[in-house]
């Protein structure tokens, strides 16, 4: 493993929150990236239904290069009460420097940040 960084928030750290228009939750760089490295992200959020709806609903997108950059990962995630919605993207090479954002969005307000929440890279040599 060349490198491991992470970022975010554990449960109980922080008071639980509403989602509406998208939000940056946390980010991390990863640096010294090489052609033929692998870089592995993990997202983790714990999250409730807000309940303005019957189903909570939240969208997580995984952005590279800024908080409004390339969408790299999307997800639609619903529940019934409460959640802890674990994702991972995969990608090899690019930029020496690269930042990911964890960014969140509920438009009609159907979702509640209660954590945790994490940003986890990992960059390794896979010749």
């Amino acid at each position: 493993m060349k490198q491991r960084v992470e970022s975010g928030a554990a449960k109980d750290s922080f008071p639980s929150f509403a989602v509406q228009d998208e939000i940056v939750l946390t980010a991390v760089q990863v640096q010294q990236v090489e052609p033929t490295d692998e870089i592995r992200i993990g997202i983790e959020i714990g999250w409730d239904n807000s309940g303005v709806w019957d189903m909570g609903e939240l969208e997580i997108m995984l952005r590279k290069g800024g908080p409004d950059g390339e969408v790299v990962e999307w997800s639609l995630e619903s529940c019934f009460a409460s959640a802890l919605t674990k994702l991972t993207y995969k990608a090899v090479g690019g930029e020496r420097s690269q930042t990911f954002y964890l960014t969140v969005r509920s438009p009609h307000g159907r979702a509640v940040i209660r954590g945790p929440y994490w940003l986890k890279a990992s960059v390794r040599d896979v010749r």
